[in-house]
């Protein structure tokens, strides 16, 4: 290409060669065309170049500070996914150090911290898990959720119920209804038997579908349930009557609010009322733990009770439960016989501490020899003290 112009001007300069001339004051300066094109194309590629170099110059220390920002953004990316791996490896300490070796120069600085705050609570440490926390909630704009969550989360792990609850109410009044954060509240209140807490959650979780109809009905009457054995274990009889005539008709008639009202009522002298509740639920149904509380009632009919058991002791004639509360009926009814060969049969099928205690009882009762009796509460109590003894009480 610079052969063939050079080429050009030559034939040009021979063909009409033409000449230029500059005079300033006194001075004059003349030359040729061609020597005059060649001469101002030499100052236009020089400045070209000049200025070119002064930009060049001028963005280098950008360019610079651009090269080493990916630098470390690379390394950042490259520490984060090391780090992680480590994490999942059980390496808690070198996950540690991996995620925040380039924390500062990531573009996810939260996902550096979130990460490195769990490695410090598999370490057992809850003040630098706490500080990567409050890292990540200055670093990133708009997460305080995200935060908030992890922070319940290992707090949960770590078994600090309170600082628990505290975090996720904050997170329930910054967003109610974000459907984890509800789960998370319920499980909670749950763990910690408070009971009114699950319930005040219960309609958010339904209208969230963290639940369905049914999850929803079992979590209420478990709640329920809690608070009626609550009022119980404070002998708040009143409140036991309150929430047992509050309890929509459904939970009533569950076995596990049935059998917890039973108990009450055993315990304020009101087993003539508990009675017909029982009775009338095993018309349906069957309940092992009804059908021993009905064994601790006393009604006044003891005669029609004890028929009414040995009705359902034939229907379920391997059941420890029924066996132990028919002989123990007979034993209140003075039918010693035949309440020692039902008890030993209800230990044939179920061995329980307190099935030895009604036998050893009955022996006594029979006039036994001190040997046998002795024997018998001697296996009852290795059964307890084995801790292999099962109770149905509640």
């Amino acid at each position: 290409m610079a052969m063939t112009i050079g080429g050009g001007l030559i034939w040009l300069a021979e063909f009409e060669p033409g000449y230029v001339l500059f005079q300033y004051q006194g001075w004059s300066i003349e030359m040729s065309l061609i020597v005059f094109a060649v001469i101002f194309v030499l100052l236009v590629i020089a400045s070209y170049m000049g200025l070119r170099s002064l930009v060049i110059l001028k963005q280098a220390p950008g360019r610079l500070a651009s090269w080493q920002s990916g630098r470390r953004l690379r390394r950042a990316n490259k520490s984060l996914t090391l780090g992680l791996i480590t994490l999942e490896e059980g390496r808690w300490a070198e996950a540690e150090r991996l995620l925040l070796s380039y924390a500062g120069h990531s573009e996810t600085p939260l996902l550096h911290y979130l990460a490195a705050a769990r490695a410090a609570q598999k370490q057992k440490a809850a003040e630098r898990r706490d500080s990567y926390l409050r890292l990540a909630h200055e670093t990133t704009d708009g997460a305080d959720i995200a935060v908030g969550v992890v922070q319940a989360e290992l707090q949960l792990a770590a078994n600090q119920k309170e600082q628990a609850l505290a975090t996720l109410q904050h997170l329930r009044e910054v967003s109610p209804k974000h459907p984890y954060v509800l789960q998370l509240l319920q499980q909670l209140y749950s763990d910690m038997n408070e009971w009114q807490g699950v319930k005040d959650v219960l309609p958010d979780l339904r209208k969230r579908n963290v639940l369905d109809s049914a999850g929803v009905k079992l979590l209420s009457t478990e709640a329920t349930v809690g608070q009626l054995e609550a009022a119980t274990a404070k002998e708040d009889w009143h409140s036991v009557s309150e929430i047992w005539q509050q309890a929509p008709t459904k939970i009533r008639h569950s076995e596990g609010m049935l059998n917890s009202y039973v108990i009450s009522l055993n315990l304020q002298g009101k087993g003539k009322e508990a009675g017909p509740l029982v009775e009338a639920y095993m018309n349906k149904g069957w309940s092992d733990k009804l059908v021993y509380q009905y064994g601790l009632i006393q009604l006044d009919d003891l005669a029609a009770q004890l028929a009414r058991a040995e009705k359902w002791m034939n229907q379920h004639n391997d059941n420890p439960w029924i066996l132990l509360t028919v002989g123990r009926l007979l034993k209140a009814n003075k039918e010693w016989v035949k309440a020692e060969a039902i008890l030993r049969e209800s230990i044939l099928y179920g061995p329980r501490g307190e099935t030895y205690q009604e036998l050893a009882e009955v022996l006594t009762l029979e006039g036994s020899s001190y040997l046998q009796i002795t024997e018998v509460y001697q296996k009852g109590l290795a059964l307890m003290l084995s801790r292999h003894d099962s109770s149905i009480r509640s």
